[in-house]
């Protein structure tokens, strides 16, 4: 009884491990309008569980929606390119980025990639589809890209309130000194 117990827990471990690997890596995107139909994307690179470093990634753009894809900026050390969308083939268009020293580590994140294109959708442009790749061009990872989430910004009476606090403890500390002379 023992093993069947010991053999069903292994098996729900093995199936968590797999789903959790299922997401290894996030591409962050902002999509910021430049005027009309032209915008940009900025992407920061997470890798989030992978065990290796993410040496290599490409971003695809739907030719429906996507055209005159061209490379604003890349990290320093990465080898960035787009590979413009072709309706006669047809085939989407891709933005690819090789790292040319060490990559990014598990458990860290890089930003700085930026791609400026013109869109022919109607609404604001979203997620893309994504491929991480090995130095055997093998995928290991694929996935959407996620809009970033704008951090917040405080209320102007939350530094009010700060400002307030920093005054009462130096007026504090000035009236301690002058107590004890």
């Amino acid at each position: 009884m023992k093993k069947f117990f010991k053999s069903i827990f292994t098996a729900a471990l093995m199936n968590l491990s797999i789903v959790g690997s299922a997401n290894a890596t996030t591409v962050f995107y902002t999509a910021e309008s430049i005027s009309g139909s032209d915008w940009r994307y900025q992407y920061t690179i997470d890798n989030n569980t992978l065990t290796q470093n993410i040496d290599q990634f490409t971003i695809y753009f739907d030719r429906t929606l996507f055209t005159n894809l061209a490379v604003q900026s890349s990290p320093l050390n990465w080898d960035s390119l787009v590979i413009q969308l072709d309706n006669e083939i047809p085939a989407d268009g891709y933005f690819d980025s090789l790292s040319l020293i060490e990559g990014i580590a598990p458990g860290s994140l890089l930003s700085g990639f930026s791609v400026i294109f013109t869109y022919l959708g109607s609404n604001t442009p979203g997620s893309q589809l994504f491929d991480i790749v090995d130095a055997s061009f093998n995928i290991i990872d694929s996935g959407v890209s996620t809009e970033s989430i704008p951090s917040p910004v405080p209320e102007p009476k939350a530094y009010i309130l700060l400002l307030t606090g920093f005054g009462l403890i130096y007026f504090t500390i000035l009236k301690r000194r002058r107590n004890s002379r």
